[in-house]
């Protein structure tokens, strides 16, 4: 028997090694086991039916191993790749610029909130976590929030604008997007909170200025427009109203040519091309409109090229000046028979002073001559017939004398007061200064034994007819060495001085002076404040002093004081202190 297996397996080798090795098992176990094989072509067949089995039963179990392990490797490749997003999400959450939190669906506690949002709201971590969502919002805003929350909505979705409250108090306008999302093991919304507190501001200003301008537009008195394409899309009630017009005919339905008299649309429609076209940016200019009654009224318009919906266009303001212009036009009218009336009271008022200036001299000639007789014939008594007249009548005579040289002096102020005013106006540079010193020295040469202390500023000069304002200054002048007769040690002082009313010369004396209540009458023909035995005159010089400075645009003023002393001021164009310091120069010896 032992010898049998041997046999069995040289038939082997015709199966492969594992079939022999498989076959030779085989054999053993059945000759220890005492169990008779048949012929060598059946076990064969038998070994290989069995390793057939083996290797299916083999094959399933490395089969469902295989995809054991595959089913494995995947699961644990979806763990780390979720592991791996969750931590980006995590870090992209805690990181993220924008405020995000996330909160119980149901109870509305903050279960996380990142970085941004404490920073933003104020709140730290923990005292966020110990809140709700309702904590963050205006009282008012409340009721809107729960039922926002409450009303079923998509896993994704854009919430709008919503106020939110930081912990000092002031209000955030956010735009909020949430996602719903379990958050262990609850339902949760993931939220998303954009800061546009400065757009929603800057939003508002621009909706407050754009009704605030709109406001302007529709109550102004002016009107306003919008052209395009040769229509109006826009125009105030304003316009409408100066045209005549409901808005609603106008606009998207006429056009400026429609308001234009036909004469002046060529000027209009070239002035709107050269706007559009971009030759000129803005035109101010006028012309003659239609009103839809047919009545023609005058209007001004300025208009700027502007882009509205993307296209050119021109927008400006439009005034009826038609009163305007009416007024004008009776102005120019009520100015040229003004002029012509001026023309014809000019020449009668030339005839008339040459009239008058043949009448004064006229009648100073006549008045002269018996003045003269008279004059003559009474000194001839009192020379020829002294001894022939007792004392009485020697003085009768004297006053007839005195009484007709006053009368010839005052014919002579009369005249010259005549000329002053008559006389042409011939400005230049004058030295007022150099005149007041010439006149001092000719009142000195007149008065030798008199000492009168002089003071004159130099320098100071204006703009006036030379001839003319000797006369002002003789007159004056004159007035102060008068009155400072009675004076032992008399002044005079000539200078400028800043007034009220601008600088002004002065002629100051330290004479008898006048009460202050009389000086209106100063400057009116024949006023005196002094009788004629105290102080000779005719009451004419001052006069003609106001007729000279009035006659340059001047003003004259006198301030006095009874036995103090009296200042008189005038003032005249381009009158100017031309010296480096305000050194009075003495005129004279005392």
């Amino acid at each position: 028997m032992r010898a049998g297996p041997r046999r069995w397996v040289r038939a082997a080798p015709l199966a492969g090694p594992a079939l022999a090795v498989l076959l030779l098992l085989g054999l053993e176990l059945a000759s220890r086991l005492g169990v008779r094989l048949p012929n060598p072509a059946a076990v064969y067949l038998l070994a290989v039916l069995a390793l057939a089995v083996l290797v299916g039963v083999l094959r399933r179990r490395m089969v469902v191993q295989t995809a054991r392990a595959t089913e494995l490797a995947v699961r644990l490749e979806e763990a780390e790749a979720r592991r791996q997003l969750e931590e980006a999400l995590a870090v992209l959450f805690r990181r993220n610029p924008q405020p995000m939190w996330v909160y119980d669906l149901e109870t509305l506690r903050f279960l996380e909130v990142n970085e941004a949002a404490v920073q933003r709201y104020g709140y730290s971590r923990e005292e966020f976590l110990r809140m709700r969502i309702l904590d963050i919002r205006p009282p008012e805003d409340v009721p809107r929030l729960l039922e926002d929350v409450q009303r079923p909505r998509p896993a994704l979705q854009a919430s709008g604008t919503w106020r939110h409250r930081t912990k000092d108090g002031r209000i955030l306008h956010v735009e909020v997007t949430s996602h719903t999302l379990p958050y262990g093991g609850r339902p949760a919304v993931l939220v998303v909170a954009h800061d546009v507190t400065e757009r929603y501001r800057t939003e508002q200003a621009l909706q407050e200025s754009e009704g605030l301008f709109r406001s302007l537009v529709e109550q102004s008195l002016v009107g306003v427009y919008l052209i395009q394409d040769g229509v109006f899309r826009y125009v105030n009630p304003a316009l409408a109203d100066i045209f005549g017009y409901p808005r609603e005919e106008l606009i998207e339905r006429r056009g400026p040519k429609d308001l234009v008299h036909p004469e002046d649309w060529p000027l209009v429609d070239a002035n709107l091309r050269r706007r559009l076209e971009g030759e000129v940016q803005a035109l101010r200019y006028g012309f003659r409109g239609m009103r839809k009654d047919g009545q023609v009224i005058h209007v001004e318009v300025y208009g700027a090229r502007t882009v509205y919906q993307g296209r050119p266009a021109v927008i400006g303001t439009l005034v009826d000046v038609t009163e305007q212009k009416e007024a004008e036009e009776a102005l120019r009218a009520l100015t040229r028979e003004l002029e012509e009336r001026v023309r014809l009271r000019t020449a009668e008022l030339e005839a008339a002073n040459r009239e008058l200036e043949a009448f004064s001299y006229s009648v100073a000639h006549d008045l002269r001559s018996p003045l003269r007789s008279i004059d003559g014939f009474s000194q001839a008594l009192l020379e020829d017939y002294a001894d022939r007249l007792d004392e009485a009548g020697q003085d009768y005579l004297r006053r007839v004398r005195a009484a007709s040289q006053r009368m010839a002096e005052l014919i002579d102020d009369l005249l010259q007061l005549s000329r002053v005013t008559r006389a042409p106006l011939e400005a230049q540079e004058v030295d007022l200064s150099a005149l007041v010193q010439a006149i001092v020295e000719e009142l000195r040469q007149r008065e030798p034994d008199r000492a009168v202390e002089v003071h004159i500023t130099p320098g100071i000069r204006a703009r006036a007819d030379p001839r003319l304002m000797r006369v002002a200054l003789e007159n004056l002048l004159h007035n102060a060495w008068k009155f400072t007769r009675p004076r032992p040690h008399a002044r005079i002082a000539f200078g400028a001085a800043p007034t009220p009313h601008g600088l002004a010369c002065f002629i100051q004396d330290n004479g008898v002076g006048f009460e202050m209540r009389y000086a209106d009458k100063l400057f009116a023909p024949f006023q005196r404040l002094h009788k004629p035995s105290e102080f000779p005159g005719s009451g004419i010089g001052l006069a003609t002093v106001q007729r000279i400075v009035a006659r340059h645009g001047g003003r004259v003023w006198a301030e006095a004081e009874a036995d103090r002393g009296a200042t008189f001021y005038f003032i005249l164009p381009g009158l100017r202190e031309e010296t480096d310091a305000a050194q009075d120069h003495l005129a004279g010896g005392g």
